[in-house]
């Protein structure tokens, strides 16, 4: 639960950030129109800032990723994308992690398929969480985060047990 807590404290930091961007626009008047842009009403003060084009974008990480797809294994993809999310502050790792988390876990299905002789085994949330510790093992090592620390979900490590 006290990652849970980090989880919420840490959005709770990071939406004080980006509403401090916002403060800067001109013409709002109340909290809700900070996060009115064109017309539309943004989920979070993140989101309105992206819209804005107030953070960078992610564009580059994705190219960087995709270009590892086609060369690297799925363990350097896990490492690149460790060094990405732990060193470079993307402005959405979790989206990095969606777009790429087939070429990142693809090695541990193919264990999965191995192990269990079934070889029409698809991605699962076990295998995806699998990819995930392994990702968050290398955070640990790597800079002391834990992945929830960079903005991406916790772990379950009791299905980490099931899968062993």
């Amino acid at each position: 639960m006290v990652n849970g807590n980090l989880r919420v404290f840490l959005l709770a930091i990071a939406e004080c950030f980006y509403l401090r961007l916002l403060v800067n626009v001109r013409g709002p008047t109340s909290f809700q129109a900070l996060r009115t842009i064109n017309g539309e009403l943004c989920a979070t003060y993140r989101e309105a800032c992206q819209q804005l084009n107030l953070l960078e974008d992610d564009k580059h990480w994705e190219d960087t990723l995709a270009v590892s797809a086609v060369i690297a294994s799925s363990h350097q993809i896990r490492t690149l994308f460790t060094i990405i999310i732990a060193m470079c502050s993307p402005s959405n790792p979790l989206e990095l992690w969606n777009n790429f988390k087939d070429y990142m876990a693809d090695d541990i299905l193919h264990q999965m398929r191995r192990a269990t002789a079934n070889y029409e085994l698809e991605f699962t949330l076990e295998i995806y969480n699998e990819a995930l510790i392994r990702i968050n093992d290398i955070c640990l090592s790597m800079s002391n985060k834990s992945l929830v620390q960079l903005g991406m979900p916790e772990v379950k490590r009791t299905m980490h047990d099931i899968f062993n």
